[in-house]
C-alpha cells in the first residue's frame, strides 16, 4: 500500500467504521431484497417514456412520501425522481412539523442528518449543513433567495422544507459550500376545506390559525387559499416575549390544460421582546458562585430589549407546456421589509469576581429596504438515439437595496449576575449613529442536461455563469456539477456526484487593497438511496467531502486587513430513513457523523475543529396510531435528539478565567405527544425535552445560548 493510500485510509476510517453506517447499509438493502407488494405492482413506473415522466418543472408538483420524495425539484430544478438525483435532497412534510410541534425552522431542520444549529445568538434562525455555517445566502423561499436573513420563518404557511446539501451553486449561483433550505409556500388545493386552531402552552403561549381553502369559480380553474395566524407568547428567559400577525394568501389559475399562474403574497409583522445569550461562566463553564439559572436575563428588565419588523411580500409562479418537448417556467418575488431594535445588550466579558459582566448597549437600529428576485427556465424533453434528455436553460436576477442607521456603545454597563439591579440602563450613553446604504445584486445563466443512458444508468451535467456585486466589489464565477445514478433495481441506486461552490466575502487585502475574492469550494460525494414507489420505505446513505478555499484569515502584519489564506474541509457519514410498514405506525431517523476541521490557517493549527460542529448528530421520531376498536384515532409520538460535543468557539479557543477551552457538552433531548382524533375534530398534547434537561445549544466567544426547558402546547383543531 502506497504511503498516500495509507494517509487517506487513516483520514476516512472514523468516518467509514461510524457505528450507525453498517445498520443503514442493512435498512438499505431491505428495500432491494423485500420490496412492498405495491412497489412490486408498480415496479415498471420508472420505465415510463420521457415525455409523459417530464411534463412539470415547477417545485410544487412533488408527491411527499415522507423524509424523502418521489421527485426530488429543488436539486435539478426539474421533476426528477429521487433515484435518478444524484445529489443528497431531504424533505421534511408539514405533516412531520405539525406531528412535533415544531414552531422553528430549527426545530423543523432536526430531522435532516449533517444539518444542526449555528450561531445566531440563539434567537434568529441559523442552522450549519455538513459541518459549515449556511445561515446567510442559503435560505430560499418557493425556488428564490430569501433576504430576511434575520427573522425566524413562520412554518404555518409552508407545505414542506426541501434540503439540498452540497454546493448548488451550479444552479443558483453565489452561496455557501454546504448546501441551501428551499421553504415551500401551501398552494391552493382543488377541493374546499377549512381548518382552525387553537393552541396554548407553557410561558403564556396562545395561538389561533386558519387554513381555508376554495375553489372560486364553476369550473374549479380559479383556486384561492389563505392561512392566518395569531400568536403571542413569553419565552423562557425572563421579561423576553413575542407577538405574530401572519397572513399568507395565494391564488392559482388555471389558465388552459398546459398554462397555470399561482400568485403568493406573504404579510408578517412581529413586536418581540428578545432575549441576549449569557456568560459562560455558571453555565458551560464553572463558576464558584453557583450555576446561573437558563431564564436569567442579560437585558435590563426595566428597559427590556424591543423588537419590530414587518415584512411584506408578492410574487408568482408561472408555467407553461408548450408541447410535449418544451416547458416554460418563471418565479418572481419582490419583498419589502422593515425591521428596528433598541435597548438590546449583551455580554462583553466578565470581572475576575466572576459575577459581574460588562455589557454593550446595541441600538437604535433602524433598517428599511426592499428585494427583488425572479428565475426563468425552459426546459426540454427529446431523445437523441438512445440516450433521452432532459435539459434545462435558465437565467436568474436578484437586488437587494437596504437603508440603515445603528448605533453601538460599548458601554461597559456592569450588571452582577448573582444579584442583578435593573432600571439603570434607559438608553444608550454614546450616540454616534453610522448611516448604510447597501445595493447587491447577481444575475447568471445556468445550463443543464440530465440524461438516461438506457433503463439504469443517468448522467448529469451542468454550470452557471455569475456576476455578482456589492458595495466591497465585483466578482464572476463559473461553477460546475456532475453526477451519475446507476440503478441496482427499481427502489435502490447508486449515486455520486462533483459539485463546485462560490460564495463572495467581505475585507480587503493590504497588499493591493482589493476586496476578498470569492470563496471557493469543492464536493465530493458518493451514496445509495432507497425508494420505494408506494411510500412504505424511503432512505439514504451518504459520504462526502467539503473543501472550502480562499477562507478569510486575519493578516499578520497588517490589523482589519485580511488574507486568504485559509482552508478547511468537512468529511463525513450521514444516514436517513423513513418507515412506514402500516398506516398505524411512521418512523423518520436522521444520523451524522460529521469530522469539520481547519486544514490550514494564519492563527490556528491544522486540524482544530470547526466551533459549534458535533461529531455526532442523532435525531429519531416515531407514532403510533390505533385504528381499529373503541380506541381508534388516540397515538402516542416520541421522539429523541442527541448532540454530541463541541467547541464554543475555534478562534478563540481558550477564555480568559480558567485558560482552557469552551465546550459544549454533549446532551441528550427526549420530546412526547398524545394524539386523538374524533370525527372532524383533532386534539394534541406536545411535550418538548420531556425530562427537563439543562443543555446549552450554541455560542460565540463566551456568550452562550441556553436551551428551553421543558414546554408544552395542547393543540385543537376542527376540520370543515
Amino acid at each position: 500500500m502506497t504511503k498516500r493510500r495509507a494517509r487517506l485510509l487513516r483520514a476516512w476510517r472514523p468516518i467509514l467504521l461510524s457505528p450507525l453506517a453498517a445498520g443503514l447499509l442493512l435498512s438499505l438493502s431491505i428495500a432491494r431484497a423485500h420490496p412492498a407488494p405495491a412497489a412490486a405492482a408498480e415496479a415498471g413506473a420508472d420505465a415510463q417514456t420521457s415525455a409523459a415522466r417530464r411534463k412539470a418543472t415547477t417545485l410544487d408538483r412533488i408527491s411527499v412520501t415522507g423524509q424523502l420524495t418521489e421527485q426530488a425539484s429543488t436539486a435539478a430544478k426539474l421533476d426528477l425522481p429521487v433515484l435518478e438525483t444524484a445529489q443528497a435532497v431531504s424533505v421534511v412534510p408539514h405533516e412531520l412539523l405539525d406531528e412535533q410541534g415544531a414552531l422553528r425552522l430549527g426545530e423543523a431542520l432536526r430531522n435532516v442528518a449533517g444539518v444542526s444549529q449555528s450561531s445566531v445568538y440563539g434567537f434568529f434562525d441559523g442552522f450549519n449543513i455538513r459541518g459549515f455555517n449556511a445561515s446567510a445566502g442559503a435560505t430560499y423561499l418557493d425556488g428564490l433567495l430569501a433576504s430576511n436573513d434575520q427573522a425566524t420563518y413562520e412554518l404555518s404557511g409552508l407545505e414542506r422544507l426541501e434540503v439540498v446539501k452540497g454546493p448548488a451553486s451550479g444552479l443558483y449561483g453565489a452561496g455557501p459550500l454546504s448546501g441551501l433550505v428551499n421553504m415551500v409556500s401551501k398552494r391552493p388545493q382543488d377541493e374546499r376545506f377549512a381548518d382552525v386552531g387553537l393552541s396554548v402552552g407553557s410561558d403564556r403561549f396562545r395561538e389561533g390559525r386558519i387554513d381555508a381553502n376554495s375553489p372560486l369559480d364553476a369550473s374549479g380553474n380559479v383556486l384561492g387559499r389563505i392561512n392566518l395566524l395569531y400568536r403571542d407568547q413569553d419565552f423562557f428567559v425572563k421579561s423576553s416575549g413575542a407577538s405574530r400577525t401572519y397572513v399568507a394568501p395565494s391564488l392559482t389559475w388555471k389558465i388552459d390544460g398546459d398554462t397555470t399562474l399561482t400568485l403568493l403574497g406573504n404579510y408578517q409583522r412581529d413586536l418581540i421582546h428578545p432575549w441576549s445569550p449569557t456568560t459562560a461562566y455558571g453555565t458551560v463553564l464553572p463558576n464558584p458562585h453557583g450555576e446561573l439559572p437558563v431564564d436569567f436575563s442579560v437585558n435590563d428588565r426595566k428597559n427590556p430589549a424591543v423588537q419590530h419588523r414587518t415584512y411584506k411580500t408578492a410574487g408568482y409562479q408561472f408555467d407553461h407546456r408548450f408541447n410535449e418537448t418544451f416547458s416554460l417556467h418563471q418565479g418572481l418575488r419582490y419583498e419589502d421589509f422593515h425591521n428596528t431594535w433598541d435597548h438590546w445588550l449583551f455580554v462583553n466579558g466578565i470581572h475576575p469576581d466572576l459575577r459581574t459582566v460588562d455589557r454593550f448597549y446595541y441600538g437604535p437600529f433602524d433598517e428599511r429596504g426592499h428585494d427583488l428576485r425572479v428565475d426563468t427556465n425552459l426546459s426540454a424533453s427529446f431523445d437523441t438515439g438512445r440516450v433521452g434528455h432532459y435539459a434545462l436553460l435558465g437565467v436568474d436576477y436578484g437586488t437587494r437595496t437596504a437603508r440603515s442607521v445603528n448605533n453601538f456603545d460599548p458601554g461597559p454597563y456592569p450588571l452582577d449576575i448573582f444579584n442583578p439591579v435593573y432600571g439603570d440602563v434607559p438608553g444608550p450613553n454614546l450616540l454616534d449613529p453610522q448611516y448604510t446604504r447597501l445595493h447587491s445584486s447577481q444575475h447568471g445563466i445556468y445550463l443543464q442536461d440530465h440524461a438516461r443512458l438506457g433503463e439504469r444508468v443517468t448522467l448529469t451535467v451542468g454550470g452557471r455563469w455569475d456576476h455578482a456585486s456589492s458595495g466591497s466589489g465585483t466578482d464572476t464565477a463559473f461553477s460546475p456539477h456532475a453526477g451519475v445514478t446507476v440503478a441496482l433495481d427499481d427502489a435502490l441506486a447508486l449515486y455520486a456526484n462533483y459539485a463546485k461552490s462560490f460564495n463572495p466575502q467581505g475585507g480587503y487585502q493590504f497588499f493591493n487593497g482589493t476586496n476578498l475574492p470569492p470563496e471557493r469550494g469543492v464536493n465530493y460525494e458518493l451514496g445509495l438511496k432507497a425508494s420505494r414507489s408506494d411510500g412504505s420505505l424511503s432512505a439514504m446513505a451518504s459520504v462526502f467531502q467539503l473543501t472550502r478555499e480562499n477562507v478569510a484569515t486575519d493578516d499578520p502584519a497588517h490589523p482589519n486587513f485580511y488574507l486568504t489564506t485559509g482552508q478547511q474541509r468537512s468529511r463525513g457519514v450521514e444516514l436517513e430513513a423513513s418507515w412506514r410498514p402500516s398506516a398505524a405506525f411512521r418512523f423518520t431517523g436522521a444520523y451524522a457523523y460529521t469530522q469539520a476541521e481547519v486544514t490550514r490557517d494564519n492563527v490556528l493549527p491544522v486540524g482544530s475543529r470547526l466551533d459549534g460542529i458535533p461529531r455526532h448528530n442523532l435525531n429519531l421520531w416515531g407514532r403510533y396510531t390505533v385504528t381499529h376498536g373503541a380506541l381508534a384515532g388516540l397515538g402516542a409520538g416520541l421522539g429523541f435528539n442527541y448532540q454530541s460535543r463541541r467547541p464554543a468557539s475555534a478562534y478563540e479557543p481558550l477564555d480568559p478565567i480558567y485558560h482552557r477551552p469552551i465546550v459544549f457538552k454533549s446532551y441528550a433531548l427526549v420530546d412526547a405527544a398524545l394524539y386523538y382524533s374524533f370525527g372532524a375534530w383533532d386534539t394534541q398534547l406536545n411535550v418538548r425535552n420531556l425530562f427537563d434537561r439543562r443543555y446549552f445549544t450554541d455560542g460565540f466567544s463566551d456568550r452562550i445560548t441556553p436551551g428551553q426547558p421543558r414546554s408544552t402546547m395542547l393543540t385543537v383543531q376542527r376540520h370543515f
